[in-house]
């Protein structure tokens, strides 16, 4: 089985017969989740159609858009728009959750900005997938964001700030300022304290970590 027919065949599990599989109202609000885990999110991006309105030309640079009339259209069908400047933000890690209509249906983490990792998922076209060159997960999130937003739901992004940490070392006689990434473990915490609330994991959580 090639990767691209076993990936469709996974988003089968998400996406059936023009519809979700999954029924969001199951999934916590960001309000409720913030108050179990005891810290504020922030909405840092929203998802679009990639279709001109949203994503005008800039400059010379030449954009393929997503034509929502051709069922074969197998190029980018959505990306993301800036609602805070922390979305570029490089300086800490981050944990995300991703909601549809409020509802939280995707845990995450990044080393770099959540607008790079959003970058990653937009990159999981079916076009990609023919060729095998992007992750059944980024294939799955890209195809369940498009559904939810052409199905007039709200796709939004939360951010979660996790600096990194930073330990003066001395080996080799000479002392350094070493940074450590501690966001693994921090994204493992947040789903148990996820699971421990709801009884199990975000509905699209398809693999914990990147």
């Amino acid at each position: 089985m090639s990767k691209a027919t076993e990936s469709y065949e996974k988003l089968g599990s998400y996406i059936f017969d023009g519809s979700f599989t999954f029924d969001i109202s199951n999934e916590p609000t960001i309000e409720d989740f913030e108050k179990t885990i005891g810290e504020k999110t922030t909405l840092v991006a929203k998802c679009a159609p990639n279709i001109e309105k949203f994503f005008p030309p800039k400059g010379k640079i030449v954009r393929e858009y997503f034509d929502p009339d051709d069922e074969n259209y197998d190029g980018k069908k959505i990306d993301y728009v800036k609602e805070d400047d922390l979305w570029t933000d490089e300086d800490c890690e981050w944990l995300y959750c991703l909601a549809y209509d409020g509802h939280i249906v995707k845990l995450g983490m990044t080393i770099t900005s959540l607008k790079s990792r959003y970058g990653s998922y937009s990159c999981g076209t079916g076009r990609a997938m023919k060729k095998g060159s992007c992750s059944t997960t980024n294939f799955i999130i890209s195809e369940c964001n498009t559904h939810a937003v052409m199905n007039n739901m709200e796709v939004e992004i939360y951010g979660i700030s996790v600096p990194k940490k930073i330990e003066k070392e001395t080996r080799f006689g000479v002392t350094k300022e070493c940074i450590y990434s501690t966001i693994r473990d921090k994204e493992t915490m947040i789903t148990e304290a996820f699971k421990n609330a709801y009884g199990h994991k975000p509905v699209l959580c398809i693999q914990e970590g990147k």
